[in-house]
Parts: structure tokens; C-alpha cells; sequence
């Protein structure tokens, strides 16, 4: 069984936000922790690895599903990463301050993330609008590039995060991507040098997120 997952940080707590900074290419990864039935839904509890380290690739490479599953007792658990931040700060509050080990690698608990059956068992979907609940505010430097989509109505969603999963990207790549994403009609990438400092809020803690065909993530400028 494969799983799909729009794999994104979700924060929801009433937590005073906290700022982390220096992130713009750090590397990060999750862990998927899940119960529930497939034609009900499941709700993943969301551990990341912001703020804490890097993800360790030596230890990253031996996490196993099966093993985390048994030891959780869970019904799913999918692993997510590594991914690497294209903001430069961010302002959020955690779901759990509370710190645990994946093999050497310390978590915490982000957020909670609803899936229904078609997330599950579908094919991926991409260039098409989730919504995320978490509390954050995205920081974007004066004089850094920043990435973005922009839809044939004009809406215009940042990126958020790179992946790895499908092809070997780095910061400076994202500059060229537009020649090799398959943009649908319409649609359009571009990256833009900031002038000013960009803040990006999420209006009443719901953020609009999308992927590329890279699965790269987006959220919504509102």
C-alpha cells in the first residue's frame, strides 16, 4: 500500500508564537503518526524537526514505518522528508512543546492533519488548493528571491518548503524551475527579488496550500 499525502506543517495551538530564524535552506523532516478507519477518515499527529536539528541523514535512512507503527501502536505512520525551508523566519506555536526521539532524531508535535480515503489511496493531486489549519506567520527577507506560482485568476501562492522526492533541487535551481515544471494552462512560476521585507500571515489560522509536480508546497498570499 503507497500512500499520498499533501505533506505540510500544520500548527494549531493557541500558544503564543514563537520565532525561529536563519531557516531559508534548512533541512527538516517529519513523522506521520495516524489512526482512525480508511472510509472514516484518519487524523495524523504531525512530529517535525524544526528547531531542534537538521535530520540527520545516517539516522534518517534507518526510520522505519513498520517499526514506529508497532512501537506507537498505530493504525498509519508515513514518513515525510527530508524538505528544506524557502523562507527565512517564521512565527508559529506548537501543538506539544513536548520533545521525543525517532531513532536519535528529536520531534516535536506541529500539528494534526485530516485525510479522507482519496488522499490515501488516490494519485497525488497537484496545482490543486488544501486547506491547512495551523498558526504561523511565514518571514521572507528583503534582498532574498522568493518562489511563486501564480494561478490564471491571479491568486498568488509562495513557497513555503522544497522536496527532494522527485528531483535533485537546491535553492539556486528553484531560480530555473519554470522551464521544467508542467505548469497547467494558464498558470505561472516565477522568482522574484524581494525589495522589502515579506510577511506572509495566515487570516484566521487557515492557510490555502498547494504542490507543484515536484511536490514542492505553496501558501496562499492573502
Amino acid at each position: 500500500m503507497k500512500i499520498f499525502l499533501i505533506l505540510i506543517l500544520t500548527i494549531t495551538s493557541s500558544l503564543s508564537l514563537a520565532q525561529i530564524s536563519d531557516l531559508r535552506g534548512q533541512r527538516y523532516c517529519e513523522v506521520l503518526i495516524g489512526e482512525g478507519k480508511l472510509f472514516k477518515g484518519i487524523s495524523l499527529d504531525v512530529y517535525n524537526s524544526i528547531g531542534l536539528n537538521l535530520c540527520p541523514q545516517e539516522e534518517w535512512a534507518k526510520l522505519s514505518e513498520k517499526k514506529i507503527k508497532k512501537e506507537w501502536n498505530a493504525d498509519f505512520v508515513k514518513l515525510n522528508g527530508p524538505r528544506f525551508w524557502t523562507m527565512d523566519s517564521m512565527k508559529s506555536s506548537l501543538l506539544n512543546p513536548t520533545i521525543v526521539s525517532f531513532n536519535g532524531i528529536e520531534m516535536r508535535k506541529a500539528g494534526i492533519l485530516k485525510l479522507g480515503f482519496k488522499d490515501i489511496f488516490g494519485k497525488r493531486s497537484v496545482y490543486k488548493e488544501r486547506k491547512v489549519r495551523r498558526n504561523s506567520i511565514w518571514i521572507f527577507n528583503a534582498d532574498d528571491f522568493v518562489f511563486e506560482l501564480i494561478s490564471p485568476n491571479s491568486k498568488v501562492y509562495i513557497m513555503q518548503s522544497y522536496s527532494t522526492e522527485v528531483k535533485d533541487l537546491t535553492l539556486e535551481k528553484l531560480k530555473d524551475l519554470k522551464s521544467q515544471l508542467k505548469l497547467p494552462k494558464g498558470w505561472n512560476y516565477r522568482a522574484r527579488l524581494l525589495t522589502e521585507t515579506l510577511n506572509v500571515p495566515i487570516p484566521e489560522g487557515l492557510a490555502t496550500v498547494i504542490q507543484d509536480d515536484f511536490y514542492n508546497s505553496y501558501t496562499l498570499i492573502e
